[in-house]
């Protein structure tokens, strides 16, 4: 009796992390509640400062994939390094104003919103 209890208990927690795991809005709606928006926007401010030094290693990917392994070591690294500089900064700036509606509806600063975005390299 006490095996079967824990089973069904994990089974509820599976269930309620699954559940909280979906998105907190969909892409067609027309804008977020100010709640969710400033939720979002404090998370992506804080995963761009945690995240910034990523894209030493996805710019150069990205450029080599379309120039090639010479311009990804020089164009892609000087990119890259730029691009770390302004993601962590843009997320400093997001973090900050996480309760303030600039841009309009909470919309992203950067695109992509995330070095990693979709689970992907690829802007």
């Amino acid at each position: 009796m006490g095996m079967r209890s824990r089973r069904v208990g994990w089974v509820g927690v599976l269930i309620v992390m699954a559940g909280t795991s979906v998105p907190v809005w969909s892409a067609e709606e027309a804008s977020p509640s100010y709640p969710e928006g400033v939720l979002r926007k404090l998370g992506r401010g804080v995963a761009n400062i945690i995240t910034c030094p990523f894209e030493l290693i996805r710019t150069p990917e990205l450029v080599g994939r379309t120039e090639g392994n010479i311009a990804a070591l020089t164009k892609g690294i000087a990119v890259g390094a730029w691009r770390t500089v302004v993601r962590g900064v843009v997320g400093v700036v997001e973090t900050v104003t996480f309760f303030v509606e600039i841009p309009k509806d909470f919309q992203p600063i950067l695109q992509p919103e995330f070095v990693y975005s979709h689970g992907d390299w690829v802007e």
